[in-house]
């Protein structure tokens, strides 16, 4: 964990603040420090929420020298784990100004954020900034993703997409850099808390659309997403079913599926030992109240599962059973789930593979 306690630069000028605290919902903070012209602005990107104040104030300081320096604070979308900590670097720098969509500042101005320094996305009619040191910003809203006034921001010079929610995902593993393991935590966390197939796609559609294409896309929430699994997540999240899309009945009755699932697992207790289940299960609880789990476990049984696409969760919980074993356990996990009596999709293929006047510095972009 002390590794990630410093800032780590993603690019020049961009900068990951350094916070991971074991929890199931961890929280990116980014800064960028744009230069030219002989000038300098400096941006700090969803700023998170109070209780990190201290410790991202320092980091700012190690990467500009001082949190007064900051100039604008881009807040993606209203909640306060987001964007609360603008209230705090304004009052640092009372001239700082707040850039978000309409939609967003109508509650994040309940934060204390001050009117007079609020410039909004939606006067940018093209969607592009410019700054004064010469570099361009590009607005990507995402409405109902999960807010209706959720936008992205893409800074064309590194390349870098700062996606907010959209692409954000629940971490099983405390690392930096997304890995294609880091998908499960991402479906989840979109199944939860977005509305819609509808919503996710024209995301998805307008991330495609940019040009030049990003490089590496960083979420508010869980790793940052770069190279090929870029394609490759936005892909699965083209057709994911999320929210309204996983409310619908179901053939078998939640009962029968707690039943099938208690009984593999203890034949899986029974072959490969207590100890493998005992600390898969433990994963699933929720030992803080930043994202809610996935089951409700007692006494070393599931209870309940909390997330309505079933199988899914159940498969989440079987592959979290296998990663990292030996074959010999993998395979005799497997061999226990395929021989047992309620025969579950659950493996497949892919799975048995391993108060001043406000600095307001955006103007316009011309219309090409």
């Amino acid at each position: 964990m002390e590794k990630f306690q410093n800032i780590i630069e993603l690019a020049e000028g961009v900068y990951w603040l350094g916070m991971r605290t074991n929890s199931r919902l961890e929280i990116n903070v980014y800064l960028r420090s744009f230069k030219g012209n002989q000038k300098a602005t400096n941006m700090i990107i969803d700023p998170g929420p109070p209780v990190f104040f201290d410790a991202l104030d320092e980091r700012v300081k190690k990467a500009i020298g001082d949190p007064r320096k900051i100039q604008i604070a881009y807040i993606n979308h209203q909640d306060p784990d987001v964007g609360t900590n603008a209230m705090y670097f304004q009052k640092r720098n009372p001239k700082m100004t707040v850039i978000c969509t309409e939609d967003t500042w109508r509650l994040t101005h309940f934060f204390g954020l001050k009117l007079s320094n609020f410039q909004p996305v939606d006067r940018f009619k093209n969607e592009r900034g410019r700054l004064s040191t010469g570099h361009v910003i590009r607005f990507v809203p995402t409405p109902f993703c999960h807010f209706r006034g959720a936008c992205m921001i893409y800074d064309e010079t590194s390349r870098i997409l700062f996606s907010g929610d959209f692409l954000g995902g629940l971490s099983f593993e405390q690392q930096l850099f997304a890995t294609a393991d880091a998908w499960d935590g991402i479906r989840i966390f979109h199944q939860i808390y977005m509305p819609s197939q509808d919503a996710i796609r024209m995301a998805v559609d307008k991330i495609r659309r940019l040009k030049p294409a990003p490089l590496m896309i960083a979420p508010q929430h869980g790793g940052i997403i770069q190279g090929s699994l870029i394609e490759e997540f936005l892909d699965n999240l083209y057709d994911l079913p999320v929210g309204l899309d996983l409310l619908r009945p179901t053939i078998i009755d939640k009962e029968i599926y707690l039943q099938a699932i208690n009984e593999i697992l203890a034949g899986i207790a029974q072959k490969a030992g207590h100890e493998l289940v005992d600390a898969t299960l433990k994963k699933f609880e929720s030992l803080d109240s930043s994202f809610p789990s996935l089951f409700k476990i007692q006494q070393g049984k599931i209870v309940d599962i909390k997330e309505d696409n079933i199988m899914a969760s159940l498969k989440t919980l079987l592959e979290q059973l296998i990663k990292d074993q030996p074959v010999q356990i993998r395979e005799l996990v497997k061999d226990v789930v395929l021989r047992s009596n309620w025969n579950l999709p659950i493996f497949d293929a892919e799975t048995e593979e391993e108060a001043e006047a406000p600095e307001f510095l955006l103007e316009e972009e011309p219309q090409e």
